[in-house]
């Protein structure tokens, strides 16, 4: 039977929430609070200026805080100093929305496409289209698509998560219309009031993202949520209070002041072990993750084991104990862009497919899109992943 605990606490200058796993800990999310910008949040910008050959615009989206945005001509953007006649110009104040977070050299970006998230749909201004996710089955669509409104000018599309309510709750159609109302009277006001706010202002700060992976997460993903603050508590009422009372009655405030909830977890252990480049194995064996100016690159090291480093299903099992701690790895850390993997070298191919498809299995797990791309001429695995925020260790320094 497992036991899933989803553990959140304050960390140096943030919340730090985690996912223990039969003890182990299976993902980790840290918010540094009082920072200059989330992704979700929604701001009056100024545009600096136009640069035609990268189809894109840099703006002003704070005093001094520049940010890149791509001008999308499918979106029609909301002008705050005239009338939007096709072209974005240097001066124009435009509504914008944060979709990634500035990483290293790179500014934040942003989109005009403005959209607002529940834990069953996402409400957006860049089309009138209804819709439900692919991801859905097809024996749910049709009664999922029934619930959708259509006297609005709004776009709404129905989240994976709404499979699970239409299985679990024969209340589904106004758990669905309740939050389908919420999300487009949010909008609507957002739109209609934010044409009128001066240039800079933050027109939607978005929920904290501790709060949102639990909203986004299923049902039965967690058997308790803890925390050891009492604002962090209230915060978590109030916020699960909305969306699903399932989940609020899973939370848990913890007040044992002989022993805190830090030593309980072992949390400073555990976050150090994130934040340094080896990995040890159970084997014996283990990674080195290390990042460079372009990418970060993980070796496999056959280390303190001992059995013979030539026998060929010896180095396999290595490699394939490695690939899920890699993956698990990739994920505790939220490295992004290109990752190269130097496994143990196998010269059977067969052995190099199936490791192959074994990364290509596990990387399905992660909710970030991970992509196992190939196998070089050198023996390296090419790895890419998405990126969205900053990967755990710039966020904590």
């Amino acid at each position: 039977m497992s036991d899933n605990r989803l553990v959140i606490t304050k960390y140096k200058q943030g919340v730090l929430s985690f996912l223990m796993q039969n003890n182990r800990m299976q993902s980790v999310s840290f918010y540094k609070e009082h920072k200059e910008g989330d992704i979700g949040n929604i701001y009056v910008a100024k545009v600096i200026n136009i640069v035609p050959n990268i189809n894109a615009a840099f703006i002003y989206y704070q005093p001094n805080m520049r940010g890149y945005l791509p001008l999308n001509a499918h979106y029609t953007p909301i002008l705050l100093n005239r009338t939007y006649d096709g072209r974005i110009l240097a001066g124009d104040e435009i509504i914008v929305q944060m979709e990634k977070e500035a990483i290293r050299t790179k500014d934040a970006v942003f989109t005009t496409n403005l959209s607002l998230s529940g834990k069953y749909c996402v409400v957006t201004n860049a089309n009138n289209k209804k819709g439900v996710s692919n991801k859905i089955s097809k024996n749910y669509k049709n009664a999922l698509q029934q619930t959708i409104p259509e006297n609005t000018d709004l776009g709404l599309i129905v989240r994976t998560n709404a499979q699970q309510l239409i299985e679990s709750d024969p209340d589904y159609c106004n758990i669905l219309q309740k939050e389908y109302k919420m999300l487009l009277s949010q909008m609507e006001t957002l739109i209609s009031t934010g044409v009128h706010r001066t240039c800079y202002s933050l027109l939607y700060k978005a929920p904290d993202a501790y709060l949102t992976d639990i909203r986004d997460a299923y049902f039965d993903k967690y058997d308790s949520i803890i925390t050891d603050e009492q604002y962090l508590y209230d915060q978590l009422t109030s916020f699960l209070g909305s969306y699903s009372s399932e989940m609020a009655s899973m939370l848990t405030l913890y007040t044992d002041s002989s022993y805190s909830l830090k030593k309980l977890y072992s949390i400073d252990t555990k976050m150090q072990e994130l934040l340094v480049p080896k990995v040890w194995l159970k084997s014996g064996a283990y990674l080195v993750i290390e990042q460079t100016e372009a990418m970060y690159v993980i070796d496999v090291n056959s280390g303190k084991n001992n059995a013979s480093k030539s026998n060929a299903e010896y180095i396999f099992n290595i490699n394939i104990e490695a690939a899920h701690e890699i993956i698990r790895q990739i994920s505790l850390r939220n490295l992004s862009g290109i990752i190269m993997v130097d496994f143990i070298n196998m010269e059977d191919p067969d052995k190099n497919e199936q490791l192959l498809n074994e990364l290509r299995k596990l990387a399905k797990q992660d909710r970030i899109l991970t992509t196992i791309v190939d196998m070089t001429p050198l023996g390296l695995i090419e790895i890419t992943r998405k990126k969205t925020k900053k990967a755990l260790k710039e966020q904590i320094n």
